[in-house]
């Protein structure tokens, strides 16, 4: 019996560490962390050109989750929401909602 694997944690699985900054901006503007796994596992991955990489929730992503949880008010918050996460470490920066 192979134990390679013991104690694996995927990134996708992990729980990010943010900022305090991020912690502040959360609150701030009404956007529950219990969130963040759901924005990292669907959001739209891009790089912000600054280290970070910011996670989206655009249309499809948004019915990509559907697809998966169904319609909720919970999933239906999340257009537009966005977090921002160190490409060297992985907390969290910043998140907020994208302003059309």
């Amino acid at each position: 019996m192979s134990d390679n694997n013991l104690g694996f944690e995927s990134a996708r699985d992990r729980r990010a560490a943010m900022s305090r900054h991020a912690d502040k901006r959360a609150q701030q503007r009404g956007i529950d962390k219990v969130a963040l796994p759901l924005l990292l596992a669907y959001g739209q991955r891009e790089f912000d050109g600054r280290g970070g990489i910011r996670y989206l929730m655009t249309a499809d992503a948004l019915d990509s989750l559907r697809r998966v949880v169904g319609r909720t008010k919970q999933v239906e918050a999340l257009a537009g929401v966005y977090v921002v996460v160190s490409a060297d470490d992985q907390t969290v920066i910043t998140v907020g909602h994208r302003h059309n």
